[in-house]
């Protein structure tokens, strides 16, 4: 399977993915949004892309301008095929990959806070011990950061999400089966995060 790269330098090149990998690859559509929206945070940012699998988000982020991109992947073949599609692309002087699970991920960070610029967070759907690790993962974002994390939707969220009730979250953009979180400070709540897409 191939991923293209939508936008930026690496825009019309392709991930590469072995079809023995199990994972649900972002869908283009809201890959090339989330990047849009994000675009004036990407250049020169530190990011993580958690929960990895074809690692297509952590190179959209490159492509446009990230100065780094630690692609978080516990299974062996995905991480593998990170770093050869890194390598493909010339980017490998960028990348860092970390293969291990989110938890282990975080519980080695512990201490250090303010390490990304953004994270990217798509765990595998309705896996609530994943998406309860949120609040862990924005420990790890910059003051000035912003945590994306992508969900499934659910059914009774309607066209203007309510983002009241979660620490941190300002904004929720929701496409087709997937909503989009992003966590970040006060100052994004009113903010620098662009009108709907």
């Amino acid at each position: 399977m191939k991923l293209r790269i939508i936008s930026g330098v690496l825009k019309g090149r392709y991930v590469t993915i072995d079809d023995g990998i199990d994972f649900r690859p972002t869908q283009e559509r809201i890959r090339e949004s989330v990047a849009e929206i994000l675009k004036r945070r990407l250049r020169g940012a530190v990011a993580a892309d958690v929960c990895a699998g074809s690692g297509a988000f952590g190179f959209e982020m490159l492509s446009r301008y990230a100065a780094r991109v630690d692609f978080v992947e516990s299974g062996k073949l995905a991480a593998l095929r990170i770093g050869e599609n890194a390598k493909a692309l010339g980017v490998e002087g960028r990348v860092r990959i970390v293969r291990e699970d989110v938890k282990k991920f975080i519980d080695g960070m512990n201490g250090l806070g303010g390490v990304y610029d953004i994270i990217f967070y798509d765990p595998p759907y309705g896996d609530a011990e994943l998406s309860g690790l949120v609040p862990k993962l924005f420990g790890l974002i910059k003051p000035r950061g912003l945590l994306v994390y992508e969900r499934r939707r659910l059914p009774t969220e309607k066209k203007n999400a309510d983002t009241s009730g979660k620490a941190n979250l300002v904004d929720v953009r929701l496409y087709s089966d997937t909503a989009v979180e992003f966590y970040g400070g006060e100052e994004d709540a009113d903010s620098d995060l662009p009108g709907d897409v």
